[in-house]
């Protein structure tokens, strides 16, 4: 069966950009953790930093999931959250704040939005890449889409500019943004004639910011771009994120026939709950997960996605051991999509 573009679907975690010099989330934790022992700037925040992150892992704890990696998204959640103070939803039913937290935050909680803005601009610097030269892999797009020759659709939980920067040299891309004014409207997505991608960034970007309640799209990397994490997501009924979260439901459970996956942790509940229902509503659909085994056992990694999208059948899930890189310059072709192609249960072979 040839393959059209509304058949193919692409899915982008941190494990994406990791080869374009953007360090996955262990690494980032990792960077901070060193930061606050050695850098000035950094060091008043050691321990709140140690206080927030125990309490995290003592939240999953409680709850059995001895597992669960910590990571810079959870944090900026908590984070977050707790700045809200008397806003946040659930501040009526808390009978005070935790007496630990209350000496290390500071006077109206001071030191967690000082610690939330060092966080976040260090997050720019990690994403914002001075040179895309080591994104060039992304440049397969730039073949598949004139193997394809039809618009397809990628959705990526990254705020980072890679697929942009790099397949936007040669392919007409649609983010969303009127070229005149910079401002986002839903409209643009609707005029399909002479592009090749539809960019869904369900997160954000660092080159977005609001203004009287508008998005826009910036000329250069914002020092406080907009951006939204995991519980954010689930809450947040706005343009464009829940528009963007009804077109990645939609083309799941009408157009799509494979959902190639690609350095995603299944860590969005969000993202897996639309995974979920339409994998379990379409025998025939497929996911390909591309990730690097390392020393892992392939059936257990598939056992693993399983498990967080709730499947019924592990038949639907096609695993590549490789890195984002290896996968797209060495794999990804039309010819790969068309030998995957899947049939609903129950046809018969010819």
């Amino acid at each position: 069966m040839e393959i059209k573009g509304e058949h193919l679907l692409f899915l982008f975690g941190a494990g994406a950009s990791v080869d374009a010099g953007i360090p996955h989330s262990n690494k980032m934790v990792n960077d901070i953790e060193k930061l606050i022992v050695d850098h000035n700037d950094w060091k008043a925040y050691k321990d709140l930093y140690f206080y927030l992150k125990s309490s995290i892992n003592y939240s999953d704890g409680i709850l059995g999931k001895f597992n669960v990696a910590f990571n810079v998204e959870r944090l900026l959640i908590v984070i977050t959250e707790i700045e809200k103070r008397e806003s946040n939803i659930m501040y009526p039913f808390i009978g005070t704040w935790n007496i630990r937290l209350l000496d290390l935050a500071g006077n109206n909680f001071e030191n967690i939005k000082k610690f939330h803005k060092l966080i976040r601009k260090q997050l720019n610097e990690w994403v914002g890449l001075r040179s895309y030269d080591n994104a060039n892999y992304y440049q397969s797009f730039v073949s598949l889409s004139a193997d394809v020759a039809n618009l397809m659709k990628v959705f990526t939980l990254n705020y980072d500019l890679c697929f942009e920067n790099v397949v936007g040299k040669e392919k007409n891309i649609e983010i969303g943004f009127t070229k005149e004014t910079n401002e986002w409207h839903q409209s643009n997505f609707e005029n399909i004639d002479g592009k090749h991608y539809n960019l869904y960034k369900l997160h954000g970007s660092v080159d977005w910011y609001l203004s009287e309640n508008k998005l826009f799209k910036s000329q250069k990397i914002e020092s406080v771009p907009e951006l939204i994490f995991g519980i954010q997501h689930k809450m947040t009924s706005v343009d464009p994120y829940f528009y963007y979260s009804s077109i990645l439901r939609n083309s799941c459970f009408n157009e799509a026939k494979i959902i190639t996956i690609i350095g995603y942790s299944y860590a969005d509940d969000y993202v897996n709950i639309i995974l979920s229902q339409a994998l379990n509503s379409r025998s025939e659909l497929r996911i390909i997960n591309v990730a690097p085994l390392f020393e892992n056992e392939k059936e257990a990694e598939i056992s693993h996605i399983k498990n967080k999208l709730n499947l019924r059948s592990e038949n639907q899930i096609i695993y590549i051991d490789s890195t984002a890189k290896e996968f797209m310059t060495n794999t990804m072709n039309k010819e790969f999509f068309e030998s995957n192609i899947g049939e609903p249960d129950g046809v018969p072979f010819e």
